[in-house]
Parts: structure tokens; C-alpha cells; sequence
């Protein structure tokens, strides 16, 4: 009998590039507003996201604040996002308003590598496959849609009202898949909500390290991988086991 029945990925920075996703609808937008989106424009912009991101808490997965208010804060954001933008590249265009239309450029497909979508196809012969994330709903409905065929089910803390790493909100999926925890890989690239809660709910973890950094945080992942496509290998031997 295989060790594991159902895996359950991450989709930012897992399956789906935010970072680039965010770098298109900055494009976009600056462009419909007419600040020419240069390559400096565009990186000065992500790095002000960052920060703004940064300052609402939105990091802060373990404040019980954050995950009482983090589907609020993530659509609020937006607002200083644009005011700040607007301080370095002035514009007439209302914060609130270009905030708003960004999150609707979000909604836009997302362009998974082809590495994302060999594995996930290799692997759904022989496991059981869910994306679960923090964000809101139409944004990720949108930006999965790519990979729509390739997994059983999408789970979006918005509608389910918890945030990883809540247990809750791996309680909620063990229930909806009708399966026990012990049949279950989260694989996700954050220790903080993906490794940590999965730790927490008792399921073992696979921490996609894309950038070979040092773990010095009290979350110990089950397994790690550098690429997702070490993925199948990995999971050959640990069922081999």
C-alpha cells in the first residue's frame, strides 16, 4: 500500500509564479493609467508591494489578528499599494479605485511552467491531487484555472474561513476529501503557513526550497526538494520504503 493516498499543494511560488502574475497586472495597470511601465518602473513597484504587504501583516500567518482579518487586509492593501505608487510616479487615478482594478488583473490565468505541469500529470496517475491557499477567490479560481483538469479540488481560505496554518483549515480539507491525515503530503514552499501547518495538523510536509536557503526556523519539514519535478522521485523512494 502506498504511503500516500492525497497531495495537497500550495499555489504561490509552488505551482503559480505571484511574483510574475503581479508583475503582468502592474503592467497592465500602469499602462491603462499611463505611466509607462519600464523594467525599473516595474521593479521599483514589486518592491513597494513588498513593503506594503510587509507593513499590513499580511506575513504574519500566526497573528491571530492576521487570521481573523486577512482576507479584509488583502483586498484593503491595494490602497496604500497605489498611494505609494502614486507618490514616485505621480498620477491623477484615485488609489482606492486603481487598487481595485489590480485585484481584478489578478484574476487573470497564470502561466505555470511546463516543469509544474509534467509533474503534476506524472503524478496524477497514481495519487489523489488538491491545491490549497491562502487568497481570495476570485483571484485564485482565475489564476489556477491552467491547471483545471489536472487536480481534484481547490480549496481557498476565503471560502473556507481559515487561513493556513490553522488546523482548521487542514481539517477542513482531510473532511472534504474524506481521507485521514496520515494519507496526506502538503508541499509548499512556506515553513511559516504551508510547512508549519501542516506540522501542526499531524500531516507530513515536502518544502519546495527553490532557493537553497538555510532553515532556521523551529518548522522541520517531512521532506525538501529544490524543484517540484524532485517531486517524483522523491515520493518513488518514499514509497519504497
Amino acid at each position: 500500500m502506498k504511503k500516500y493516498k492525497v497531495l495537497i499543494f500550495d499555489a504561490d511560488h509552488t505551482l503559480i509564479d505571484y511574483t510574475e502574475d503581479e508583475r503582468v497586472a502592474l503592467r497592465t495597470l500602469l499602462t491603462e493609467l499611463g505611466i509607462e511601465p519600464t523594467d525599473e518602473t516595474l521593479k521599483e513597484c514589486n518592491r513597494i508591494s513588498e513593503k506594503t504587504w510587509t507593513a499590513a501583516g499580511l506575513y504574519d500567518v500566526h497573528s491571530e489578528r492576521i487570521q481573523r482579518e486577512y482576507h479584509r487586509l488583502y483586498r484593503a492593501h491595494t490602497e496604500e499599494l497605489f498611494s505609494r505608487v502614486f507618490e514616485k510616479y505621480p498620477c491623477s487615478a484615485n488609489p482606492k479605485k486603481a487598487g481595485e482594478r489590480f485585484l481584478e488583473l489578478l484574476c487573470e490565468p497564470s502561466k505555470p511552467s511546463e516543469e509544474v505541469f509534467r509533474t503534476l500529470k506524472a503524478l496524477g496517475k497514481a495519487y489523489r491531487i488538491c491545491i490549497a491557499t491562502n487568497g481570495v477567490c476570485d483571484i485564485q479560481r482565475g489564476r489556477t484555472a491552467p491547471l483545471r483538469g489536472l487536480f481534484e479540488r481547490l480549496f481557498i481560505s476565503e471560502e473556507m474561513g481559515f487561513i493556513k496554518p490553522l488546523p482548521a483549515f487542514f481539517a477542513y480539507i482531510l473532511c472534504e476529501m474524506q481521507v485521514q491525515k496520515e494519507d496526506c503530503l502538503m508541499i509548499g514552499d512556506s515553513l511559516f503557513s504551508d510547512i508549519a501547518g501542516a506540522k501542526a495538523a499531524g500531516i507530513d510536509s515536502c518544502w519546495l526550497n527553490g532557493k537553497g536557503v538555510k532553515n532556521t526556523t523551529e518548522f522541520v519539514p517531512t521532506h525538501e526538494i529544490g524543484k517540484i519535478e524532485e517531486l517524483i522521485d522523491l515520493l518513488r523512494i518514499a514509497e519504497r520504503r
